[in-house]
């Protein structure tokens, strides 16, 4: 007969029993969004105008690219990985599909251009990071550096694509989904909708996303259990540099110009959205849902910023703050939880 299993009581270290969640702790999960609110407030009483419903549909519209864009950041950030050329992709991709409506290739032409120019940079990350093994931030920082220097070639140095001044029969599909609505929503947002929806049922309902988990918990362990590591790894990558072709294209399509470099503001913004996401996630952990949230505040404090005549110094001031807080936040929060 075998021995019998004795079962010790969880708790610390003595064996005591573990203290039920306080509230404080549950205001504590929630701090950063309280921050959120507060300072989303503050500026509703500064300026009145923040809280209009035309302003605040007009910050949603412009919040789609940057959603875009960092939803694709935050599965690789899930899995400890970081894509640096996000920006000078989207740059790449609306540049060409610009180019490529202006001579005339017709839509659907631009956008697989746009979409190809993603994918063949998430290829070549997932590649070099995913299964050479060069570091995730000198692969895609290299990467970044040739692209921008693609970006200039081809622009002779930076002259825009303007759709707006073209023949609208060339351009008309392309400047109709930046700027036309179905109902009461705007193209892009409804966009910005699906490619949510769909990475967020991808990572959370698939033995893909399963394997995203895996991999977050430690690579190591994945591998003993069967995930392929580099695959999933990569695979971040791949998506990561498709919807940065996709941000490109919307990029281009809401602004009717196409401008080497007008994307890459939007590199420190993903970065703070995913950050500020995962902090104010109760688990503390990146996820698309809460990555979402993040992209819509940074790009309620942008416009907050300009309603109260605060210029770009202030908007890359607070947002290098808020990363740092962020993840000061992170690491107070792994400590307390140990």
């Amino acid at each position: 007969m075998s021995a019998p299993t004795v079962t010790r009581p969880e708790g610390g270290p003595s064996g005591s029993p573990a203290s039920p969640p306080s509230r404080l702790d549950g205001v504590r999960s929630y701090a950063t969004v309280i921050g959120m609110l507060v300072v989303v407030v503050l500026i509703a009483v500064a300026r009145p105008l923040f809280v209009d419903p035309r302003n605040l549909a007009a910050v949603a519209v412009d919040a789609t690219v940057l959603v875009v864009l960092a939803v694709g950041l935050s599965v690789l950030m899930a899995m400890k990985g970081l894509d640096l050329s996000i920006a000078a992709t989207a740059d790449l991709a609306g540049y060409l599909a610009a180019r490529a409506l202006l001579d005339g290739h017709g839509t659907a032409t631009a956008v697989l251009i746009g979409l190809a120019v993603g994918l063949a940079v998430g290829v070549a990350n997932g590649v070099l990071a995913g299964y050479l093994g060069v570091p995730a931030i000198v692969a895609t920082l290299g990467l970044n550096l040739v692209l921008t220097a693609v970006g200039l070639v081809v622009s002779d140095n930076g002259t825009p694509q303007q759709l707006f001044t073209a023949p609208i029969d060339l351009v008309k599909p392309m400047l109709v989904f930046g700027s036309d609505s179905w109902g009461p929503f705007r193209l892009l947002l409804l966009a910005a909708v699906v490619v949510v929806a769909v990475v967020w049922f991808a990572t959370t309902r698939t033995t893909w996303g399963r394997r995203i988990e895996l991999v977050d918990a430690g690579a190591r362990a994945a591998e003993l259990a069967g995930t392929p590591v580099r695959a999933t790894f990569a695979s971040g990558f791949v998506l990561c540099g498709l919807l940065a072709g996709a941000g490109g294209l919307m990029l281009t399509a809401r602004t009717g110009l196409a401008v080497p470099g007008s994307a890459q503001p939007f590199l420190l913004d993903a970065f703070t959205a995913v950050y500020l996401g995962a902090t104010a996630s109760p688990r503390g952990r990146v996820s698309v849902v809460w990555t979402v949230l993040g992209a819509v505040f940074v790009t309620l404090l942008a416009n907050g910023l300009v309603l109260l005549g605060l210029g770009a110094p202030w908007r890359y001031g607070l947002n290098g703050a808020l990363i740092l807080l962020a993840l000061a936040l992170g690491v107070l929060r792994r400590r307390a939880t140990r």
